[in-house]
């Protein structure tokens, strides 16, 4: 039986040499007024195309479409919600990138389509099974900078939960059967959790297969509260800090779990045997067709040689675990 991997979140989206830089070159000349709009799709669209092209290469089971147009974790929905418009810039989270804090306008209103195109065009291209990804409501609606329509975080966070789920359920339309709702908030702020809960409960029946995936915080505080959501998996970064996870994973009996192993914000380079060492540490609690090894976030906080090469090490090390060999 195989050890399936996947991937999490936005992949590096500037690359080696020329060809490498076509996105920023692109970018830069439509910010001079040299091309258009549907110039700079074409660009995003061929970016997009060689970076599922690359994750697949690399032998992962289940890929993204890299999230090459997604300015930061939140710009999907901010861009597109009625009633939210982009703010500040502020630091996200602990990391040396910034997003667009979220101003929120008046009542959140969307169509559902913010991101079926994108969905759509990454389902033409991909060979290996396909998912999708949202960003989550309680990581929306806590990185908020102002919000001059709602009364209380609470009406705020379950705003963004119907609009999401409502997100959720447009792709599912367009094919999606998997998606990704990326909510580092969840462990970041554990006195929500409750909250997130109610949260998800309105994204319960929006697709076949919803994944809580969390990332750059131990959900130590949390570990068995998540395991109540109303989603398929979990995705647990178990590298960035000190956790105590791996020894309770059996929390998560009849979910899959999405383990992150390979650090996707450091440019060191696991081996395969280190990862095949997480996988099997995981692996006294969690059945092996429960378990999905990934990097702990997105890979786009790394070079692109560096992103290509922890894919390797990642399928590398899954493989090494079931004895199977790595194709040439």
């Amino acid at each position: 039986m195989t050890l399936k991997t996947t991937v999490i979140g936005a992949y590096p989206k500037i690359g080696e040499g020329l060809d490498g830089q076509e996105l920023r070159r692109a970018l830069h000349r439509r910010d001079r007024g040299e091309i258009g709009d549907a110039d700079l799709d074409k660009v995003y669209d061929e970016v997009t195309r060689s970076t599922i092209g690359e994750i697949e290469a690399a032998g992962v089971d289940v890929v993204n479409d890299g999230q090459i147009r997604w300015d930061d974790l939140l710009a999907p929905f901010a861009r597109t919600w009625s009633g939210v418009e982009r703010g500040p810039l502020e630091r996200f989270y602990d990391n040396n990138t910034y997003y667009r804090q979220p101003v929120i306008t008046g009542p959140i209103v969307t169509d559902g389509r913010s991101l079926v195109r994108d969905f759509t065009f990454a389902r033409g291209l991909a060979k290996a099974q396909l998912k999708a990804a949202v960003p989550g409501p309680l990581t929306f609606a806590t990185l908020t900078s102002r919000d001059d329509h709602f009364g209380s975080l609470e009406d705020r966070v379950l705003a963004a939960a119907d609009a999401t789920a409502r997100e959720i359920r447009g792709l599912k339309d367009a094919g999606a059967r998997m998606v990704d709702i990326e909510d580092p908030a969840v462990v970041a702020s554990p006195r929500h959790i409750e909250l997130a809960r109610e949260a998800y409960g309105r994204l319960a029946d929006s697709a076949h297969a919803l994944a809580l995936v969390s990332y750059f915080f131990p959900p130590d505080a949390v570990l068995e509260s998540l395991a109540s959501f109303p989603v398929a998996a979990i995705a647990i970064d178990v590298r960035s800090r000190d956790t105590t996870a791996f020894e309770r994973l059996d929390a998560f009996r009849g979910k899959y779990v999405l383990l992150g192993v390979v650090d996707a914000r450091n440019t060191r380079l696991e081996t395969a045997a280190e990862v095949a060492g997480y996988a099997e540490r995981a692996l006294k609690l969690v059945p092996l067709d429960h378990l999905r090894l990934a990097p702990t976030t997105s890979l786009e906080y790394l070079p692109r040689d560096i992103a290509r090469a922890k894919l390797a090490a990642l399928v590398e090390g899954a493989r090494l675990v079931t004895g199977e060999r790595v194709p040439a």
